[in-house]
C-alpha cells in the first residue's frame, strides 16, 4: 500500500514539473537540480526537481520542506541556490540581535535568536513576514517590522 502510494506521488510530482510552470508566489527561491522525497528522512525518493525551478520554501533546517508547482516535497537544504537565476532579492537589511529567526512564516515554528546585529538579502515580504537569507546562505523568516534599514 505504501509502495503504491509513494508510486502514484511520484507521478503526480514528475507531470506537475513537466507539465507545470514554476510558481510565482511572494517567496519563491530557485534550486539546483535536486531530489524530491515525500518524507523529511530522505528515505522515499519521488523524483527529481530540474535546475532553476522556483520552489515555495515552507520551512527550513535539517531538511527544506518545499512546495513545487502545488506538490509538497523535502530536498537537502544544499539545493536551495543563490545562483544566477536568483538574483532578485529584493534588498538588504539588518536584523537586530535578539530578533527571532523562524523556520517558517509563523510563531509556531522552531527558532533561533540572532546572537548580533546581522545584514541580510531580502527576498520577499508577505502577511507581515520577510524571507531572509544571512551571508553563510541559511533562509529563515522573521516579522517584518523587525528589519532595519530596508535598502533595494
Amino acid at each position: 500500500m505504501k509502495k503504491t502510494a509513494l508510486s502514484i506521488l511520484a507521478v503526480v510530482l514528475l507531470l506537475t514539473l513537466v507539465c507545470g510552470t514554476a510558481l510565482a508566489s511572494t517567496g519563491d527561491i530557485t534550486i539546483k537540480a535536486a531530489k524530491a522525497y515525500a518524507d523529511p528522512d530522505f528515505k522515499y525518493y519521488i523524483g527529481t526537481i530540474p535546475k532553476y525551478t522556483a520552489v515555495q520554501v515552507r520551512a527550513y533546517g535539517s531538511y527544506a520542506d518545499v512546495v513545487v508547482n502545488g506538490v509538497e516535497c523535502y530536498v537537502k537544504p544544499s539545493t536551495l541556490t543563490q545562483g544566477a537565476h536568483d538574483n532578485d532579492y529584493i534588498g538588504s537589511a539588518t536584523v537586530p540581535k535578539g530578533t527571532r529567526i523562524y523556520q517558517r512564516p509563523s510563531t509556531s515554528a522552531k527558532f533561533s535568536t540572532a546572537s548580533r546585529n546581522r545584514t541580510v538579502k531580502v527576498y520577499a515580504v508577505s502577511r507581515g513576514y520577510a524571507l531572509i537569507r544571512n551571508k553563510k546562505g541559511m533562509f529563515g523568516f522573521v516579522k517584518a517590522d523587525a528589519l532595519k534599514g530596508l535598502k533595494g
